[in-house]
């Protein structure tokens, strides 16, 4: 999707807000719980005017596992922390909603490699530690779509989620030391190092955008 295509969908979406037709929904609040993507959060929903609905919640999880990147063995965690304030337009006065707004991104994967490193072309792979972080920009926009109105019907209600955070390419950096080695030996590890984030940075500048997928539950007050 292109920023044509973005500013588009964000220019019916604002005509869509301005355009719903009622009142606040005064005393409209409902507090949520989410499981997805984003890890697991929090969400609280009040009722801005009729079919339009102003949510704002934060996530959080981390996952530790294995990763091998270019020969080289991580032990890696993926840290996910963000924060969200979303507008949800409910067009047809039911359960499907539209939803525009931003997230805080605070997402971030690091990973440490010990022992043997082989990066290069060398015949013998170095020794020493390797610390990898790919982060991504802080503010990145969304679009989405969902089910679930936790203003309307009941006390309680269930949602769905798919949408797309829009975080752009994610910034790459690698640092790394050696047991020992003259001072030769560490300049052609720095040069090698410096190949090797170039080579990850580049497997990794199509990655522009982050899925959201999440299930909730919520109770209105």
């Amino acid at each position: 999707m292109n920023r044509k295509s973005i500013k588009l969908i964000a220019v019916l979406m604002s005509v869509g807000l301005l355009t719903a037709g009622g009142a606040a929904q005064a005393d409209s609040f409902a507090l949520g719980a989410k499981v997805g993507t984003t890890g697991l959060g929090v969400e609280g929903t009040y009722g801005l005017r009729e079919n339009v609905n102003l949510r704002g919640g934060l996530y959080g999880f981390t996952y530790s596992t294995d990763v091998e990147e270019t020969d080289v063995d991580y032990d890696a965690d993926l840290k996910l922390r963000s924060a969200a304030l979303l507008a949800d337009w409910h067009p047809f006065s039911g359960g499907f909603r539209l939803t525009a707004g931003a997230y805080y991104n605070g997402n971030e994967l690091t990973g440490k490699a010990r022992g043997e490193l082989d990066i290069g072309d060398g015949a013998e792979p170095y020794q020493g530690t390797l610390d990898a972080t790919i982060d991504w920009r802080s503010f990145a926009p969304y679009l989405g779509i969902g089910y679930g109105n936790a203003i309307q019907g009941g006390r309680w209600s269930f949602a769905f989620d798919a949408g797309v955070m829009f975080t752009g390419s994610p910034d790459v950096s690698l640092r790394g030391e050696l047991d020992n080695g003259n001072a030769q030996l560490e300049n052609e590890f720095r040069e090698d190092l410096r190949r090797e984030q170039e080579e990850l940075q580049d497997d990794l500048d199509d990655f522009k955008y982050y899925p959201v997928l999440s299930l909730g539950v919520a109770y209105r007050f």
